[in-house]
C-alpha cells in the first residue's frame, strides 16, 4: 500500500488495513502536500515497509543515523517489522531482514534523466518478491535494476515492462 499522505488514509482506515491484509507491504511518502506529517509509524504492523532514507529519518526524529542502523535498530523494533528496504536514491538501497541483519545493494546506473515514480517502480517489483518470501538482497538488488530502469525514463512516458526487467536482471548477473 502507498500512503501519498493526501488524507485519503486516515489512522482508523490505516488500523483496517493492518488488521485485514494477509500481507501488508507499506510505503509512507513524506512530501510537500503533507509537510512531513505521513509517516510509516502509522503502520506499527507491516510485513514489509519500503521507505526512502529522509521519509525514515522523519520517522524517528534522528538526522544522522546510519541507514543501516535506523533499519535495524530503530524501524524494526519499533513498527514489529522484519523486514524494511530503505532506498537511497543515488546511494542504492540498504536491506534489513531480521535474522540476516542489514547489506547495502549499489545502484545500477549512473544516467538519470528523471526520478519520478523510481521509488513506486521499486515497491511494485519488490512487494510480490518479499510476500513470496525472497532473500532481502536480492529483493533489494532486483528493485535497484527496476529503479535504474525507470529513472531513465521521462515521466510516466512509459512503465517497466517485465521482459525488460528481466533482461536487465540477466546482464547484471553475467
Amino acid at each position: 500500500m502507498t500512503d501519498f499522505g493526501h488524507g485519503m488514509i486516515s489512522r482508523g482506515l490505516a488500523k483496517i488495513i493492518a488488521k485485514n491484509s494477509r500481507f501488508l507491504a507499506v510505503n509512507a511518502q513524506s512530501n510537500s502536500a503533507n509537510m512531513g506529517f505521513n509517516l510509516v509509524t502509522q503502520y506499527p504492523s507491516a510485513d514489509y515497509i519500503c521507505i526512502d532514507g529522509p521519509e525514515a529519518r522523519l520517522a524517528i526524529a534522528d538526522k544522522f543515523a546510519s541507514a543501516a542502523d535506523i533499519a535495524k535498530n530503530f524501524l524494526s523494533p519499533k513498527l514489529n517489522c522484519d523486514k524494511i528496504i530503505l532506498t537511497q536514491g543515488m546511494n542504492g538501497c540498504v536491506t534489513f531482514e531480521k535474522d540476516v541483519g542489514t547489506k547495502h545493494i549499489p545502484v545500477f546506473t549512473k544516467t538519470v534523466i528523471d526520478t519520478v515514480g523510481a521509488g513506486d517502480a521499486f515497491l511494485a517489483v519488490t512487494s510480490p518478491l518479499v510476500a513470496a518470501g525472497g532473500l532481502m538482497e536480492h529483493v533489494g538488488f532486483i528493485g535497484n535494476a527496476a529503479g535504474a530502469m525507470k529513472v531513465g525514463i521521462i515521466g510516466h512516458r512509459k512503465s517497466v515492462e517485465k521482459i525488460d526487467l528481466l533482461k536487465f536482471v540477466t546482464a547484471l548477473l553475467k
